[in-house]
């Protein structure tokens, strides 16, 4: 994550508040898929630090772009913002990276995550952070911020649609960073927040996450009400195993 200098810290917070907590490095073979920004983006494209997966592609609708910002000694990716509500059209982007077997975990244990900042101002409805599959297809896995602001993390069964989600205990659209993590497991569904345990929910170890879309990171799609993300995002990873 990146910081701020102390005095920085101090003007901007809480709208640029630094994270009191430190993220957590992951490393090793189970790591498939990670993205900080910090090399920026060239032709449009975010490079895998992994090892293991593809490139991100940006992709926009309506002349939606996203943007790479420096903070501090990093970088991190800020999504177009939201729409009026009379607006003919609305510039929506976000990434795009190729399927890929790494990503479709089936029944096994994985772990997705992604650093987040934004308001309250910046939700209009459910805000996908990072996805891969379509809740009325197939199956699927997602992190999102909800309407209430409260973290998401949701699984869709393939075959049998049933959805498990586990939500953090308090809003994370307040201004300030906060490291998002998502894990299935065995049997568990739970997210944490900051390195905070939150809620966790069951569901059956035979629930399989396995199809041929793309991962998304910044929304689902460019439909009219696609829940589109309208903050920065940073640190996102994806662990197999």
């Amino acid at each position: 994550m990146k910081m701020f200098a102390a005095l920085s810290a101090v003007l901007l917070a809480p709208l640029f508040g630094a994270p009191a907590f430190a993220a957590e490095d992951p490393a090793g073979p189970a790591l498939v898929a990670r993205y900080t920004f910090d090399g920026g983006a060239t032709a449009g494209k975010v490079n895998d630090l992994s090892g293991r997966g593809g490139q991100l592609t940006i992709r926009g609708a309506n002349n939606g772009q996203i943007a790479i910002m420096t903070q501090g000694a990093g970088r991190f990716a800020s999504f177009p913002g939201i729409c009026a509500a009379n607006a003919p059209t609305c510039a929506k982007a976000l990434f795009e990276a190729p399927d890929d077997a790494d990503l479709d975990p089936g029944t096994r244990n994985f772990r997705w995550a992604a650093s987040v900042r934004l308001t309250s101002a910046q939700i209009s409805g459910n805000a996908n952070v990072m996805q891969k599959g379509v809740a009325t297809a197939d199956s699927q896995w997602k992190l999102q911020i909800g309407k209430t602001g409260r973290a998401q993390c949701v699984i869709v069964a393939r075959g049998t649609g049933q959805s498990f989600v586990a939500r953090s205990a308090r809003p994370v659209a307040d201004g300030n960073w906060h490291r998002v993590v998502c894990e299935r497991a065995g049997s568990t569904l739970a997210i944490s927040v900051d390195g905070v345990a939150g809620a966790k929910t069951t569901l059956p170890t035979t629930a399989a996450v396995d199809n041929n879309l793309p991962m998304r990171i910044g929304g689902p799609n460019f439909a009219k009400d696609s829940d589109m993300y309208h903050g920065q995002i940073d640190d996102v990873y994806v662990q197999l195993g």
